[in-house]
């Protein structure tokens, strides 16, 4: 008697646990694996950026007579990088021996609060980075930077209200062009993720 496609179906399984069938579950590991590799390289990628903007910046200061701003900008850049490794840091912690449907559920939620700190990070790290330049700069008499703010005779209340308008505004800013740009670099790929998620949930069912 021939059997049924359901019956053909249901001897597939493993066991009773097993999400799908072998051949299935491989296309999804393969799929699972294209994805993360993707967006593991985009991470890193997008990361490693920040060390030549970090040379970049030393460069201009040295060029602008600016060493010291130059040199802190610097140092902030490279706080930068090292945050955002911490962060990567954190899907190293994603149990490897955990079905495929929970390693890509924990990876995404990693994401989600990559995202999150990194929004954090400008909200309310940028603006304080901004205006410990202009502290700086006040305290260490850098006339040249100052000059394109304010005058001599400025006390250093009203340098740190500049400070922090231009901190307010930086920071709006590079929020909206993150977001923006996670969009644009890590959206189809999110998107393809939460896609896999779901399918695999419904086969799951």
């Amino acid at each position: 008697m021939e059997k049924s496609i359901e019956k053909i179906w249901n001897e597939a399984f493993i066991s009773e646990e097993s999400l799908i069938a072998p051949k299935i579950n491989d296309l999804y590991n393969q799929k699972s694996k294209s994805i993360i590799n993707k967006i593991k390289r985009t991470y890193q990628f997008d990361n490693k950026g920040l060390l030549p903007m970090a040379g970049i910046v030393t460069i201009g200061g040295i060029l602008l007579s600016e060493t010291i701003i130059g040199l802190y900008g610097t140092f902030l850049i490279l706080a930068l990088y090292l945050f955002n490794t911490r962060l990567l840091k954190k899907f190293e912690t994603i149990d490897i021996k955990s079905d495929n449907l929970n390693y890509l559920k924990s990876y995404r939620r990693i994401i989600s609060s990559i995202t999150r700190s990194t929004k954090k990070l400008f909200i309310f790290g940028l603006p304080l980075a901004i205006m410990s330049i202009f502290a700086l700069t006040f305290f260490l008499k850098e006339d040249r930077f100052l000059a394109s703010y304010i005058s001599k005779d400025t006390s250093v209340l009203q340098v740190l209200g500049i400070g922090a308008l231009i901190a307010v505004c930086t920071s709006i800013t590079c929020t909206v062009v993150y977001t923006i740009s996670t969009r644009m670099l890590y959206g189809t790929l999110f998107s393809k993720l939460d896609d896999l998620i779901i399918e695999m949930e419904n086969l799951k069912e």
